[in-house]
């Protein structure tokens, strides 16, 4: 179900203030290029698990129950304790965080190193959950920068999973990624990059993998950042107990999204008279909204985390009675500009290129006139 905030224009600022804080200042070059401004992190240097940050993974799956003791923080890492211990039916405990807040594009990256002997399944994954299941029925994207079972320390499977309501999958992109060392004997940066076309997978830098996912493939849902190790083969016990652990983990941004399914205070606010519309956004599956009561407005409001230039293009859902000369303010350092947009036809169209500071002040507000006014999505990306 779309998750939208119907209040008035006055108060959209007050929303947005719930969206994640940037945590470090100025534009860094990431392994997929310059411009990602560092959005979120955790660094691993507290003596416990930052519950304000994670949850823990506390689901029963394959060889192993995972259990919020596991999970300790110390020395400057997240470490996960894989035991034999008897819970239930199952014959060992694992662990794992899954992160509180969701995104969608921008680069992540972590630094982990995985168990020493066989039979566990570390992963640095992002699908949309809280860490109870791993079978949320509202999942949609999940990609895996790293899946690596310590049987095969040498050996990383990489790639996307497209989830369909009734529970299929289509694997997207999957490759199995030999770079050359062995995952467990020392640290490794892990990381990847999700735009709207495509997830690029890196290790130590260098690009290992590109899986093409554009949106007509599925949903590109919010996703939670999961670190995660559990028992999935046949376990050399001589080896326990053993760990599986982590540097840090960070996201980054460079393009900024804001559209009616948003997570809540992310910047979508309506007001008037809006209806949901079974037609589709710009990514399948994602719903969108309509009007047809004149003077009702739509508002994308981004926080942006570095000011600068940027492009900024407006999604037009098409359907027979779109209004042809719809009303579309930019608001732009303090200056309102206005654009006639055709929504006539579909697909992204591009409203023009403006100077922006970084934070909320900024918006672009769609206003209903005499034809039916649709909303989806509104992008800010970089100029140049």
């Amino acid at each position: 179900m779309p998750r939208y905030a119907l209040i008035p224009a006055v108060l959209v600022a007050a929303a947005v203030v719930t969206a994640p804080a940037a945590t470090a200042a100025g534009p860094v070059t990431t392994p997929a290029g310059p411009g990602y401004t560092l959005v979120f992190a955790d660094e691993f240097n507290d003596s416990t698990v930052d519950t304000a940050k994670w949850n823990y993974r506390t689901d029963q799956k394959v060889k192993s129950a995972q259990l919020p003791a596991n999970v300790t923080e110390g020395g400057g890492v997240l470490t996960l304790n894989l035991r034999k211990e008897q819970v239930g039916s199952y014959a060992y405990t694992a662990g794992g965080v899954v992160s509180k807040q969701s995104f969608r594009y921008g680069y992540y990256e972590t630094r982990a190193k995985t168990p020493v002997g066989s039979g566990w399944h570390t992963s640095f994954w992002a699908m949309a959950g809280d860490g109870s299941t791993t079978f949320n029925p509202d999942r949609r994207t999940e990609i895996d920068q790293f899946e690596i079972n310590s049987s095969a320390p040498g050996s990383i499977s990489q790639g996307d999973n497209a989830w369909k309501p009734d529970g299929t999958k289509t694997d997207v992109g999957r490759k199995w990624t030999v770079p050359g060392f062995d995952t467990s004997a020392g640290w490794h940066t892990y990381g990847f990059d999700w735009t709207e076309s495509r997830v690029a997978f890196y290790v130590d830098g260098v690009l290992t993998n590109t899986a093409a996912y554009p949106p007509s493939l599925d949903t590109h849902d919010y996703v939670n950042v999961w670190l995660t190790s559990i028992a999935y083969e046949t376990v050399d016990e001589s080896k326990l107990p053993a760990t599986a652990q982590f540097d840090y983990v960070r996201y980054y941004q460079r393009e900024y999204y804001v559209d009616n399914d948003t997570p809540a205070g992310y910047g979508y606010s309506e007001t008037g008279t809006w209806q949901d519309s079974s037609l589709s956004g710009f990514t399948v599956g994602n719903g969108s909204r309509y009007s047809q009561t004149p003077g009702s407005t739509a508002t994308w409001r981004p926080n942006l985390r570095a000011g600068g230039s940027y492009d900024v293009w407006i999604y037009r859902v098409p359907s027979s009675g779109n209004d042809p000369a719809a009303r579309v303010a930019v608001v732009h350092n303090g200056v309102t500009s206005t654009v006639t947009a055709d929504y006539t036809s579909g697909g992204w169209l591009k409203l023009g290129t403006w100077d922006f500071p970084a934070g909320t002040s900024s918006a672009v507000t769609l206003t209903a006139g005499a034809a039916t006014a649709r909303a989806d999505a509104v992008k800010w990306v970089p100029a140049g």
